[in-house]
């Protein structure tokens, strides 16, 4: 399977025969399966797991792990942490960690033969007795979603537990609702097609993503309603409140600062912009969020200069104005260097002239300019600005240290509507590390903007989430040496959990 889950490969037949990729994310079946690495047997080491394939009596560290009597264990995938896994029966689907502690356990009705793990580690995937493959919830167990490919390996139906479904053509008639009549009449069924508000395709690869089927209708009905209504008015875009994204990252400096040169500033904004599109986007409602639209611009070294970056913001403030409800939100992202002169911090775009510290001034965006395109965002909307611009390592050519300072950058963008996260605090530099490959900002950015700022498991990031999840996670990251500074002016929530 996939690392998200949602890309499962199989063999519909023994022996390797009929091999299947069945993609939940565009709901297709493929009988062409590529080589492609997109996808991962289970993992079955790491865990001192024994005598488990086939077997009456596995075993963990050579202790015995309890099954009812004549159940017999069939499959097995390790957590990717390590820490835990699940063992597949002919009774039960089962967690348990490390130290043989069950974590849950679920009836089944038909043996589990084959189980995995989603690299992510949020779902366990099963193929059952039955011909079923169903994704479960890796926290609790709980099924999501069930798939039955019918024999001639074309049509297929997937369902959700409470009946939510979609199919191909010929596989309409294969899901029933059975309604027993007590012991001595027989039973009723009736069609799923017959019921039409259960035909749910746009909902079910939501499913996966919100990890409950109620959000997931939630967010297919905005998505809906939204459609309904530009198809019915004619208009160019679906009503509703829009997401704006401004991410720069400056890597190469140009031939005048060869010496600016950072290693990952670009594809921080670059993945950051990317996570921030898919907290709104499934590939099959194209907008899923709480946004009815989202406008992403996206400036990397040459792009990137004096010019490029005022224009980005003319473009993203004129959007902005057409939504007199006020109601959009503005995310801009600054990725690379930034210096104070004489008591002012200044941004440095691509161009930057670094030779000495009066020609660099003469050729920087000062954060004064910065904060007036800012300004004009936060009058049409909120605006959530990440700035990462205290680079360490930085000098002119004539030898003058450029000395960032997070605090006086984070003061001079503070204004009404305007939410500041920067990269560090006081005279703290800003780490990148060949590893991580990104910024330790930008890295911990994108792991709040999947699931792991949703404390409450929502499906929902609230601003409180994000400062939180930030605050905690990037001193953890680099090892207490760097600590992010905030300024928040607003509340309230910001981004469906993307994946």
């Amino acid at each position: 399977m996939s690392a998200d889950g949602m890309v499962v490969d199989f063999d519909f037949e023994r022996f390797g025969k009929s091999p299947l990729r069945f993609d939940l994310r565009s709901l297709t079946l493929s009988g062409d399966r590529p080589d492609d690495d997109v996808t991962r047997p289970p993992k079955q080491d790491g865990v001192p797991i024994e005598s488990w394939d086939n077997n009456y009596y596995p075993k963990l560290g050579g202790k015995p792990i309890d099954l009812e009597a004549t159940d017999i264990a069939r499959s097995l995938a390790i957590h990717p942490d390590g820490h835990r896994f699940v063992l597949g029966t002919a009774f039960s689907l089962r967690a348990v960690d490390a130290d043989g502690k069950a974590l849950w356990n679920r009836p089944v009705s038909t043996e589990v033969r084959a189980v995995n793990i989603s690299g992510d580690g949020r779902l366990v995937v099963a193929a059952y007795g039955d011909g079923t493959i169903r994704w479960h919830r890796m926290d609790d167990g709980r099924e999501l979603v069930a798939l039955q490919v019918l024999g001639d390996k074309k049509n297929w139906v997937a369902w959700t537990p409470e009946g939510f479904y979609a199919a191909t053509p010929g596989a309409y008639g294969v899901l029933r609702w059975q309604v027993n009549r007590g012991v001595d009449a027989a039973a009723d069924t009736v069609p799923v097609l017959a019921i039409a508000k259960l035909n749910r395709p746009d909902a079910l690869p939501l499913v996966l993503q919100e990890m409950e089927t109620a959000r997931a209708l939630g967010i297919a009905d905005l998505a809906a309603a939204r459609h309904d209504v530009q198809i019915a008015t004619g208009a160019a875009k679906p009503p509703g409140a829009r997401l704006h994204v401004l991410t720069i990252g400056i890597s190469d400096y140009g031939n005048k600062a060869v010496q600016l040169h950072l290693n990952f500033a670009d594809k921080d904004a670059s993945d950051v912009a990317n996570a921030l599109v898919n907290t709104q986007r499934s590939e099959y409602n194209k907008i899923g969020g709480l946004y009815a639209d989202v406008v992403p611009q996206y400036l990397h070294d040459a792009t990137a200069d004096r010019a490029g970056i005022f224009n980005a913001f003319d473009s993203m403030q004129r959007d902005m104005a057409k939504d007199t409800a006020g109601e959009d939100l503005a995310v801009v992202l600054f990725s690379g260097h930034g210096a104070v002169i004489d008591n002012r911090f200044y941004l440095l775009p691509y161009g930057v002239n670094a030779g000495t510290l009066a020609e660099l001034k003469g050729t920087a965006i000062s954060a004064d300019d910065f904060q007036a395109e800012v300004a004009k965002l936060a009058h049409h909307g909120r605006v959530l600005l990440l700035l990462d611009a205290c680079q360490s390592g930085a000098v002119t050519t004539d030898g003058s240290s450029l000395t960032p300072n997070a605090d006086l950058l984070r003061t001079a963008m503070s204004m009404s509507n305007v939410t500041v996260l920067t990269s560090s605090s006081a005279n703290e530099f800003s780490r990148e590390d060949e590893k991580w490959k990104n910024g330790a900002f930008s890295k911990v950015l994108i792991e709040a903007f999947g699931r792991e700022a949703d404390e409450n498991h929502d499906g929902i990031i609230s601003m409180s989430e994000l400062t939180s999840y930030v605050s905690a996670h990037l001193p953890m990251l680099t090892d207490g040496r760097q600590h992010p500074e905030m300024d928040q002016r607003f509340q309230g929530s910001l981004f469906v959990a993307g994946l």
